[in-house]
């Protein structure tokens, strides 16, 4: 059984050719991209090698199309604080990339962590930093999968944000298999010792930030009853997932509501606009069903965080991944990372609404939410 991977380029894109890191790409009969075999593939089994691909051996292009991490003097991209980095266009002009490079079609996967952290939940910024007053930012990244094939382009968060430090955790089930099979000597080995997978120093004339990617193999899922999550020092400024599915899989309920009942920022991003608007309307029916239980178990204060009135901004991600997915059965335009949602996160307009009996009931606004989900099912 074999899968075919097509890129459908689109704007000022021009035909490149299609790659994926660390996997053995052959043509089929039509010309087309494709792995032969991917029985008994898993994501990230680099990671059980002893090293990681450079520059040139991930990318397998010309130098001039590669979004390089490694410089020769004088080629590094100026400082983000100083330009204003904002979707393809001006990304490609800031790492001096002419546009027949493909590199868009992976560079999406960090570049979308980019926009949550900076334009959805606005936990950190470019212009945020400086050399005397540094950040250190703890990212949690909930259900990584193709993205453990690619972690050094993660770097580019560290490109990205001057005078930053950041601390990235992955989460679930790829993650845990991945750490449970890895053998002395290898990459994914450091996991289990609380060492970092991947690391990176963006030159000193970038900001010097530095990027730290962690593996967490002791469960399948992100759960706040894992003594990793309710440890202080783990606590991350940020909670992100990429085409997350947030109803499709029942293991994010316990992420949505834990995030809600302490004020934790989260977003996600889908591929479709309707699925993100749907997924949105889906939250409050999750928190209705649970407040029974909440106002048994939880503090007032967790109850109040978990009922008051907000806002799901959904949005166009302008880091989507280029071209529509090959979906037959719909015309609607359906991307990878192609919508963000905030689902927790710094709202001006969030009214915390009190009950003379002490303990809040649903606001308004989620009452509203609530007959617009009446049809959802968890």
């Amino acid at each position: 059984m074999s899968w075919v991977l097509r890129a459908s380029v689109i704007g000022a894109f021009l035909e490149a050719p299609t790659y994926i890191l660390n996997m053995q790409v052959i043509l089929d009969d039509a010309g087309a991209p494709c792995i032969d075999d991917t029985k008994g593939f898993e994501h990230g089994y680099m990671l059980l090698s002893d090293k990681l691909l450079t520059d040139e051996t991930g990318w397998k292009l010309e130098k001039r199309l590669i979004p390089r991490l490694v410089f020769e003097p004088g080629t590094e991209p100026g400082l983000a604080s100083k330009v204003d980095i904002v979707d393809w266009d001006s990304w490609y002009r800031w790492r001096n990339l002419p546009k027949e490079s493909p590199a868009a079609l992976l560079m999406h996967y960090p570049l979308t962590v980019y926009q949550l952290l900076v334009n959805v939940l606005h936990v950190t910024g470019p212009k945020r930093n400086s050399a005397a007053s540094r950040q250190a930012l703890h990212v949690h990244y909930i259900g990584a999968e193709v993205e453990l094939n690619m972690l050094p382009l993660f770097s580019e968060l560290a490109l990205l944000l001057p005078y930053t430090d950041i601390k990235m955790t992955l989460f679930v089930v790829a993650v845990h298999s991945l750490v449970k099979t890895a053998k002395k000597n290898s990459i994914a080995v450091k996991a289990k010792q609380n060492q970092p997978v991947y690391t990176y120093t963006s030159p000193t004339s970038c900001g010097a930030s530095t990027l730290s990617i962690f593996l967490y193999g002791d469960h399948e899922d992100w759960h706040p009853q894992h003594p990793f999550i309710r440890y202080i020092h783990n606590k991350p400024d940020a909670v992100v997932g990429l085409n997350a599915g947030l109803t499709n899989y029942p293991a994010w309920q316990s992420v949505i509501l834990y995030c809600h009942m302490y004020n934790e920022s989260f977003a996600v991003t889908e591929y479709a606009e309707q699925s993100a608007e749907q997924q949105r309307d889906s939250f409050p029916l999750i928190i209705n069903h649970f407040l029974p239980q909440a106002r048994l178990n939880c503090h007032g204060s967790e109850i109040n965080n978990l009922t008051r009135s907000r806002e799901y901004p959904v949005a166009f991600n302008p880091f989507q991944c280029p071209g529509q997915r090959g979906i037959g059965q719909t015309r609607l335009p359906s991307v990878p990372n192609g919508f963000t949602i905030r689902v927790v996160g710094d709202d001006q307009q969030e009214v915390v609404r009190s009950v003379s009996a002490g303990v809040p009931g649903p606001a308004s606004g989620l009452n509203e939410l609530l007959q617009k989900s009446a049809l959802l099912s968890l």
